[in-house]
C-alpha cells in the first residue's frame, strides 16, 4: 500500500525590507535576523522528516529559509531544488512600497484594487498568469506518481495559490478560509492525490 504523503508549505520569515508592511514581490530582499529566528522556530515541527525534496523559490528570502531547515535537519543538499515558478507575484511599479505609498502615488489603481477590480499592479504580473504558473509548479511537484513528503518554501501569494490548487478551491473561497499565511508560518496538507488541510498558517 502506498504511504500517505504530506506537503509542508512554509512561508519565509521577515526580511530586511519589511515584508510585513511592504509589497515585496520579486524584489530580492534578504532575510532579517528576525526572519531567521522565525524559520528556526519551525525546525522542531519537521523533526524526523525525510523529505523527497525541498523545493523553493529562487528569491533569497525563500532559498535561505529552505537552507536553514535543510542544514538543521542534516538533509542532503541535493534535496534542495530551486523553481522560478514559485516566485512571488510581481508588483511592478509598486515593488517595495507600503499600502499608504501606493494609495498616494497610484490613486486610481488603488481604488480599483480595493474593489477587487484590478488584475495586476501597474507594470506588474497579472493574477491570472501568476495563478497559472504556481498551479503548474505545485501540481508537478505533488504529482500522484511522486513519492515521499515534499517541503515547499516560498512566499505568501505562492503558498495561498498552492493551497487553492491542491485543495481545488475557487477564488471566492479565500475569505472563508482566512488565507493570511503569516511570515514564518507552516501549513501542512495530507493526502495524495486528494489533499486535505491538516495544519494551516501555524506559527510557533
Amino acid at each position: 500500500m502506498k504511504a500517505t504523503r504530506r506537503i509542508w508549505l512554509v512561508r519565509h520569515g521577515e526580511t530586511e525590507g519589511q515584508s510585513s508592511i511592504r509589497y515585496h514581490g520579486q524584489n530580492d530582499v534578504p532575510l532579517s535576523d528576525l526572519g531567521r529566528q522565525q524559520i528556526r522556530a519551525l525546525i522542531p515541527l519537521l523533526s524526523g522528516l525525510s523529505p523527497s525534496k525541498v523545493v523553493h523559490s529562487p528569491l533569497s528570502r525563500a532559498s535561505e529559509s529552505a537552507r536553514i531547515l535543510q542544514q538543521a535537519h542534516g538533509w542532503d543538499e541535493s534535496l534542495l531544488q530551486s523553481d522560478a515558478r514559485l516566485r512571488e507575484i510581481s508588483f511592478g511599479a509598486c515593488e517595495g512600497m507600503t499600502a499608504q505609498e501606493i494609495a498616494a502615488s497610484h490613486q486610481e489603481f488603488w481604488a480599483r484594487h480595493q474593489r477587487g477590480e484590478a488584475d495586476a499592479f501597474p507594470g506588474g504580473e497579472s493574477r491570472v498568469a501568476f495563478a497559472a504558473r504556481v498551479h503548474l509548479a505545485i501540481c508537478e511537484h505533488a504529482r500522484p506518481d511522486a513519492h515521499g513528503d515534499l517541503v515547499v518554501v516560498a512566499h505568501r501569494g505562492t503558498v495561498r495559490q498552492a493551497l487553492r490548487s491542491l485543495l481545488m478551491l475557487p477564488k471566492a473561497a479565500e475569505p472563508a478560509h482566512k488565507f493570511s499565511v503569516r511570515l514564518g508560518s507552516m501549513s501542512v496538507l495530507l493526502g495524495d492525490p486528494n489533499w486535505r488541510l491538516e495544519l494551516f498558517d501555524f506559527v510557533p
